[in-house]
């Protein structure tokens, strides 16, 4: 029973935008996927909002950056809570200007949007630590979806997120990241002194953390021509071969 209320929760939880991919984008197909937890700094009656992160899998296509060229990327995520699925589109800098990976993005779902910049220093072998800073627009939407519904009440998040996340090693990698939630939520609810409804702008702080798990493309093969062995000397002329 407390798990399934535990689940109704989180549906019922406002979906937080996560940023699946690091700073650097790599040449074709990636599948990867999400989840994750999260508590709020402040709880009712000063703060009403919930969030959860993302909980969700997806693909993602991209085209590495040179030192002339951007590099650019587009992914898919498809989330438990299906209207929340988004679409990911980055630009990475061309890696001339900078001796960090940086770059820019959007996230666009039905329930949300976040514009948001990526600054990182990835190794080769795919590690590194990287930051994410973004800024949420959640739609406005019933605050008990999934529990007791009241369609009266309703909120509206906006916040800054700033996130900082590691990515372990090689082809199969785990990002484990931490994100904040710092903003103000517009909601409207019924009063308890009387009848109708009111509209007030709260607080809104949460942190969440979570786990990134992606499957980046395999390294192109070598193109180098095979060893051969050494070189027989070459007699001099007038003996035989």
């Amino acid at each position: 029973m407390k798990a399934c209320s535990a689940l109704l929760l989180a549906f019922a939880a406002a979906c937080a935008p996560i940023v699946t991919h690091t700073p650097r984008v790599q040449n074709g197909l990636s599948f990867h996927g999400t989840l994750g937890g999260g508590r709020e700094l402040c709880g009712p009656p000063e703060c009403d909002t919930q969030l959860t992160p993302q909980y969700g899998a997806g693909v993602r296509y991209g085209r590495a950056a040179t030192a002339s060229a951007a590099g650019m990327s587009a992914g898919l995520t498809v989330s438990t809570f299906i209207v929340s699925s988004e679409l990911d589109v980055y630009v990475q800098a061309p890696t001339s200007l900078s001796r960090l990976d940086v770059g820019a993005g959007v996230l666009l779902a039905g329930t949300h949007g976040m514009p948001y910049v990526q600054a990182g220093r990835m190794k080769p072998n795919g590690s590194g630590w990287y930051t994410t800073q973004g800024f949420a627009f959640l739609s406005r939407r019933d605050m008990d979806w999934g529990i007791d519904v009241d369609t009266e009440k309703k909120e509206q998040p906006r916040y800054w997120s700033p996130s900082i996340a590691y990515r372990a090693r090689g082809q199969y990698g785990m990002h484990f990241y931490a994100t904040g939630a710092f903003g103000t939520s517009r909601v409207t609810k019924r009063r308890e002194d009387g009848p109708g409804l009111y509209t007030e702008r709260q607080p809104l702080r949460a942190v969440m953390m979570g786990i990134v798990f992606d499957v980046q493309p395999a390294p192109p093969p070598s193109r180098l021509p095979p060893a051969r062995g050494p070189v027989p000397p070459v007699p001099p002329p007038g003996q035989p071969r």
